[in-house]
């Protein structure tokens, strides 16, 4: 049975590419190692001194994805593991992990960046992003246009509520 080098999930016969990870599968995750060995890493020098620990869980590929850019960022080697579509109930989520050693700065850097302010500023990209998805969509099935005008009022109200919310969040700090 082939499996996936990077997150390690294991195909029936005939796979060639992990359907997530979207890399070549490999025969055993033995060989995994041997070619990572292969290839030059992002971290070289990461080799784990203790035991792996479990930093965070998450349903969301993009969010495990982004926790994982900030840990790089700061430095702090980690290992992604599990996951699979949102759409298939009963999979894994995605685990985060960190060498036991870094773990303490693992969790300092991820609690840097769910300050408030920054929070509710990714909420209001989100936001926007959603909107203007929203006007595209109009654009292409007008026959939607009730359906996403009351949509797009939700979505204005959501942002006046959050803006009144950063208000406040200034206001306290």
């Amino acid at each position: 049975m082939p499996f996936c080098p990077s997150c390690g999930s294991e195909f029936r016969a005939g796979f060639t590419q992990c359907n997530t990870c979207h890399v070549p599968l490999v025969a055993s995750l033995g060989a995994a190692a041997t070619a990572n060995e292969e290839e030059p890493d992002e971290m070289p020098d990461f080799e784990p001194s203790g035991e792996l620990r479990l930093l965070s869980s998450h349903d969301d590929q993009g969010q495990a994805a982004f926790i994982r850019h900030l840990l790089d960022q700061a430095g702090v080697p980690s290992v992604v593991q599990g996951g699979h579509s949102q759409n298939i109930k009963g999979c894994e989520p995605y685990r985060v992990l960190v060498d036991e050693d870094y773990f303490d700065a693992a969790q300092e850097t991820i609690e840097s960046y769910r300050a408030p302010s920054l929070v509710t500023g990714q909420i209001e990209g989100n936001l926007g992003r959603l909107q203007d998805e929203l006007r595209q969509i109009g654009r292409e099935h007008e026959h939607l246009a009730p359906q996403l005008s009351a949509v797009q009022k939700s979505l204005a109200q959501l942002q006046n509520d959050l803006s009144a919310l950063n208000r406040g969040l200034d206001e306290s700090e």
